[in-house]
């Protein structure tokens, strides 16, 4: 895993692993069938497609992988999980949020 996030841009955020990997992460509304209760939700992409959804409500937060997701075997849903986490610590130091 090891990977670092940072806030890139206003609602969006760039997360990089050992080994040059960098995954975006941005602000999603428009993902319905999986964002119902009108929770922060985020869209993560890599190289250019969206390989997973992050939905956050209260506390916790739910991951959830696309079909991309499995053309890069080099992001698994540990990795996924471990950038939800680092989404979720910057959201909650964030005046924003």
């Amino acid at each position: 895993m090891k990977w670092t996030v940072k806030e890139w841009m206003a609602e969006g955020y760039q997360a990089r692993k050992v080994g040059a990997l960098r995954a975006y992460i941005y602000r999603s509304l428009n993902w319905p069938d999986f964002f119902k209760t009108g929770g922060a939700a985020y869209e993560v992409k890599y190289s250019g497609s969206a390989i997973a959804l992050i939905r956050f409500e209260g506390k916790g937060a739910t991951v959830r992988t696309l079909a991309a997701a499995a053309r890069y075997p080099e992001i698994t849903e540990l990795d996924l999980v471990e950038i939800a986490l680092w989404v979720s610590k910057l959201r909650s130091q964030s005046p924003l949020n």
